[in-house]
């Protein structure tokens, strides 16, 4: 039961710092200027992760994908974790 708990720690432990990559560093380095899509197109990739919306002000804002994605690849990453350092 507590090798359970554990490995649930660190499931969370991922999502938070996943989340945290995404939000505070990755998306400051995709997107320095969130005012620049007011006068240019944006791709298709970009149109997957990131959606213009009235309500931001047209700034960019996460997609359910990325979203998606970022929770999946946290919760992956903490599950790798927290079954590896609990195996003995």
């Amino acid at each position: 039961m507590k090798r359970i708990f554990k490995i649930i720690g660190f499931c969370i432990l991922g999502l938070v710092i996943t989340f945290v990559l995404n939000f505070f560093i990755l998306e400051r380095i995709i997107i320095p200027d969130e005012c620049y899509y007011y006068s240019h197109d944006t791709n298709k990739i970009f149109d997957l992760f990131y959606e213009l919306t009235a309500a931001e002000g047209f700034h960019p804002t996460p997609t359910i994908l990325n979203l998606g994605l970022t929770f999946m690849t946290g919760i992956i990453a903490g599950l790798i974790f927290g079954i590896r350092r609990t195996t003995k």
